[in-house]
């Protein structure tokens, strides 16, 4: 008798375990149930993610996927350049991957697949400073998208750093974190806090919101930005030469609209005029800058360390621009100091460099320029052979004539002399030139 109550204590704590353990397996089970709901909106918010927090935002992310399905993309000014390009590598599948890429300014946004050959994408960008070539390799680099060759446009000002405005339009936060992680640099770079954001995916008013903006797009089958205002971007199709607007080509490059590529002289000449009075990006650019002159040896350095064939590509300026800065040189200094540094400095470390800011140099006429600091992409056939061609070192067909005509008599002036038809240039024969020129 005296065991009974024990027996009962066993008995109640076998009870309340057998009672803890059903109640939870009846929890995990019913858990179990509500994982393919959470998952669906894991999944759902993701992928429609109306606010950008993980695919970025509406309007670029519906030019980046056109450009990825072989489109050219209307309205080119309206859109976010770097946004755009960020898209552009962040869903760009690792298969398709061009070969070469090309970095700078809007004044290689005319060099094309067509001339360059095999698979390539133009990353350049509409006032690009040494920042933004810097950020856009760094994209490409962070998700493992590297292409074999980089052809790097460098613009003048990458070296002044002495105009506060050059960097306003770059990524100011992916820099730090390019010069920590990439060059090793100290920065005041922080690894930012996702926990906050990854939360939204999980959220039922966010995955609601998603949910909304689907079912309105499938029943309209208009795409809209999250305020529901029209994106105004279209894939183009028709006669490319008849456009009344510029458009993104699917290789990057810019397809002007006609009534710009088809200027007159006086038309051209009224920009150029303007555009020597502001000349934005060298203005108060008395020396290179050591800082950035630094920067940018450690960066090409760092591309060469990936494995990644580098070439340099100087890009000219109109005729009158260089009269121009050679006339008013105060506050231009530096401007003549580049391209003899950049020339060295290929040199020095054996990378191939094509171009020239001198036009005459490289003989491109006034008549392939769409302005002072643009020329046209028949010009780039005169001073670029190709990325094969280039990697081997190998001249253009305007070089070669030019070699093999005058290079014996003038082998000390080959590669700094300025080539032309004006009473300052080393060739003035008219009917050679205009024949180089055209081949």
């Amino acid at each position: 008798m005296t065991n009974q109550p024990k027996r009962k204590k066993k008995r109640s704590l076998v009870r309340t375990l057998l009672y803890r353990f059903f109640t939870g397996l009846e929890i995990l089970i019913k858990f179990c149930f509500f994982i393919p709901i959470l998952l669906f909106m894991v999944w759902f918010s993701h992928k429609v993610d109306i606010s950008g927090l993980f695919q970025g935002e509406l309007a670029p992310r519906e030019v980046a996927n056109m450009l990825l399905a072989g489109d050219t993309v209307s309205n080119y000014d309206k859109m976010d350049e770097r946004a755009v390009l960020e898209l552009y590598v962040q869903n760009l599948p690792e298969e398709q991957v061009p070969e070469t890429i090309a970095l700078g300014s809007s004044r290689v946004l005319q060099l094309q697949q067509e001339l360059v050959g095999g698979s390539f994408f133009n990353m350049g960008l509409s006032g690009a400073s040494a920042m933004d070539v810097m950020n856009c390799f760094y994209l490409l680099d962070k998700e493992g998208k590297l292409p074999k060759n980089l052809i790097i446009e460098v613009d003048p000002w990458l070296f002044n750093g002495e105009n506060p405005t050059l960097n306003q339009q770059a990524d100011t936060e992916l820099f730090p974190e390019f010069l920590q992680n990439a060059l090793g640099i100290e920065s005041d770079y922080q690894e930012p806090d996702k926990l906050e954001l990854w939360k939204a995916l999980i959220d039922p008013a966010y995955f609601q919101g998603n949910v909304k903006y689907a079912l309105k797009q499938r029943a309209t089958g208009e795409t809209t930005t999250e305020d529901g205002e029209s994106i105004p971007f279209q894939p183009v199709s028709g006669d490319l030469d008849q456009l009344e607007y510029n458009a993104k080509a699917p290789d990057g490059t810019v397809v002007y609209q006609a009534d710009f590529r088809n200027w007159n002289y006086d038309q051209v000449m009224a920009e150029v005029l303007d555009q020597a009075g502001t000349l934005d990006g060298l203005h108060g650019f008395s020396q290179m800058d050591p800082y950035w002159t630094d920067l940018f040896e450690r960066f090409v350095s760092y591309v060469q360390s990936k494995d990644v064939n580098v070439v340099l590509l100087l890009t000219p300026y109109h005729p009158f621009i260089i009269k121009y800065v050679h006339d008013n040189p105060q506050g231009f200094e530096g401007f003549f100091d580049v391209e003899p540094w950049l020339r060295s400095f290929a040199q020095e470390h054996n990378i191939p460099l094509y171009g020239s800011y001198h036009a005459s140099r490289i003989g491109v006429p006034e008549s392939l320029f769409y302005d002072g600091l643009h020329c046209k992409p028949e010009a780039l056939k005169l001073y670029f052979p190709g990325i094969e061609a280039a990697l081997q070192g190998l001249q253009t067909s305007y070089e070669a004539q030019y070699l093999e005509t005058y290079g014996a008599d003038n082998a000390d002036l080959v590669t700094n002399a300025l080539v032309g038809t004006t009473a300052d240039c080393l060739v003035v024969d008219e009917e050679w030139f205009a024949k180089a020129s055209t081949t």
